[in-house]
């Protein structure tokens, strides 16, 4: 038997957790964010969902696109912070002694310690309500060395990323099997 949910946003479902930099330089902040998504292939487009009320939309809004940076599960006092506390009159980046690097194709920088960091140039931006959408052509895409294997490819297990779910984050477990490869049910 199923039971009724009312249809409200409650992380019912694992979501990936990423910090989100936005601005430029100068005036520059980072969010944290569970509301992102694969967009497009061709282009290679992902989307980020961001709140009107908070301070990065107002740089989102006015930027030339944002980085997605993706976090090790060590850097889960990080996310948390930048989920909590609010950019308009902190510098996020010097609380948790981050280092902002310029980016190469957009003004947004990204974070230096984590290990991949994908630039993206907004190309649409959808109101939602409370939130907005925006779409981002991924435009650069830099991956630390020490989360490759052997054939230079990302390892999961050397990176260890999280998924938000039911107000906690988690690192992923093993995998259930690969794409494609179970056969008739």
């Amino acid at each position: 038997m199923k039971v009724s949910f009312p249809p409200r946003l409650e992380f019912h479902f694992p979501c990936p957790i990423v910090l989100v930099t936005c601005g430029d330089m100068g005036r520059k902040n980072i969010i944290a964010v569970g509301a992102i998504s694969h967009a497009c292939v061709d282009p290679p487009m992902l989307g980020v969902a961001i709140g009107h009320s908070r301070h990065s939309y107002k740089l989102m809004e006015a930027s030339d696109g944002f980085v997605v940076n993706v976090p090790r599960r060590n850097q889960v006092k990080v996310v948390d912070y930048c989920g909590k506390v609010s950019g308009e009159n902190r510098d996020k980046f010097a609380a948790c002694k981050l280092t902002a690097t310029k980016s190469q194709k957009i003004s947004a920088p990204q974070i230096l310690e984590f290990p991949i960091n994908i630039e993206c140039a907004t190309r649409k931006r959808v109101n939602l309500g409370s939130h907005d959408f925006f779409f981002g052509e991924i435009v650069a895409v830099h991956v630390d060395e020490s989360v490759l294997d052997g054939e230079g490819r990302i390892d999961k297990a050397k990176l260890d990323p999280m998924a938000a779910f039911r107000e906690s984050y988690f690192s992923l477990g093993d995998a259930v099997c690969s794409f494609g490869s179970a056969g008739a049910p």
